[in-house]
Parts: C-alpha cells; sequence; structure tokens
C-alpha cells in the first residue's frame, strides 16, 4: 500500500506532498532527511534507489532538479510502482522547471500536480485484502498488449489464472513453482494495475 508521496527539491524543500496512508510527519522535515540521504549516495556511489526501515519501502527517483520519495509497505514491488514516480516527475519538470530555476520558496502552485498525481497513484492506495481469504482472476476487460512488459513471475500468474480461471495464492505457489515471496509480489503487481483482480472464497 502506498501511504506518502513526496516530491522535493534536490536542496531537500518539500514542492508537493500526497498522504493516502497513515503516515503523517512534518513534510520538510521528511523531504530533507530523505534528500540528504540521496546526496550522501550519490557522493559515494551513483544515488539512492530505496531506503528500507522495518515496515516501510521509501522508493526514490531522482531528476535533474528534484527527488521524488514514495513510502510503501516493505511487502510491495517497489519496481511497479517506480514506473509511475517516473512518469510523474518527468510531467512535474515538464510543467515546473522554469519556476524551479527561479524559485522564490512558495509551493502554492505545485499543487495543481494533485489530480494527475492522483490520477497515476490511486490505485495503490487501497489495502490489497488478505490474500488467504481471496481467490484470484484475470479482469474480464484485460486484454495483453504487446508493449506491455511483465516479470517472469507476472506471466506465469496470469498463464495460470487464463487456464485455471481462478486460483489462489497457494495454487500459484505449487502449480507455477515460486516461492511465496515471488508469488505475492507478482500477484501485488497484478492487482495493482489491474490486470488481475480479487474474489471473495465461497
Amino acid at each position: 500500500m502506498l501511504h506518502n508521496l513526496w516530491i522535493a527539491k534536490d536542496t531537500g524543500e518539500c514542492l508537493f506532498h500526497r498522504r493516502y496512508g497513515s503516515i503523517e510527519h512534518d513534510e520538510n522535515l521528511i523531504t530533507s532527511f530523505l534528500s540528504a540521504i540521496e546526496i550522501f549516495a550519490q557522493n559515494i556511489d551513483s544515488g539512492c534507489d530505496f531506503l528500507q526501515t522495518k515496515s516501510f519501502k521509501f522508493i526514490y527517483t531522482t531528476g535533474k532538479q528534484t527527488v521524488t520519495v514514495a513510502c510503501i509497505d516493505c511487502d510491495d514491488d517497489e519496481e511497479t510502482i517506480r514506473q509511475d514516480l517516473s512518469t510523474i516527475q518527468d510531467e512535474f519538470l515538464e510543467r515546473y522547471s522554469q519556476q524551479l530555476s527561479d524559485w522564490n520558496g512558495r509551493v502554492e502552485h505545485f499543487a495543481k500536480m494533485k489530480t494527475y498525481v492522483d490520477d497515476h497513484l490511486k490505485k495503490y492506495s487501497s489495502p490489497i485484502n488478505d490474500f488467504s481469504q481471496s481467490k484470484l482472476e484475470l479482469n474480464p476487460h484485460f486484454v495483453k498488449k504487446e508493449n506491455k512488459d511483465f516479470s517472469s513471475q507476472q506471466e506465469k500468474v496470469i498463464s495460470l489464472l487464463r487456464y485455471k480461471g481462478t486460483a489462489t495464492l497457494q495454487d500459484i505457489i505449487k502449480l507455477m513453482k515460486l516461492n511465496e515471496t515471488d508469488a505475492e509480489k507478482a500477484a501485488k503487481g497484478l492487482l495493482y494495475n489491474n490486470i488481475i483482480r480479487q474474489i471473495p472464497n465461497s
């Protein structure tokens, strides 16, 4: 589940923030800390991809003038959301690169990104039901596109659901020979992107 999104200036000031979950902290304090880690990582390596605590992962996408960070649960697939973060960051820079170059410290006009950001991230903001209490099936409206990339684990989940119609997470683990972590990660990525859906066990 997605809890927060921050877009910060590369010097640490919070430019834009959306809170979807229950985590609530001072925006500028958080972005200053996260940006400092990114600057430190760039000085010793090529930057920071993510920071993990006991319960959460902070996913980084770094641009020319900004750092975009999302806070998600530890068991969520960071690569799935990273694609949307990159899209959001590119859009933000396209809209506001001139304002960032001449930034006067005001952030009100960046709030116009709210609808665009929500359209891309709302799918990550609802908790996924306990897998042990539901079956999975392909979304009836799903049509595989040639240019849509899925991981090998996600391809296995899609193939099994095409063949069986419905399956539990344990079916996927057993029949597709995946470990539980990989199976759950693949299923969550597909759920977030509305490729598959959960149905209650009868």
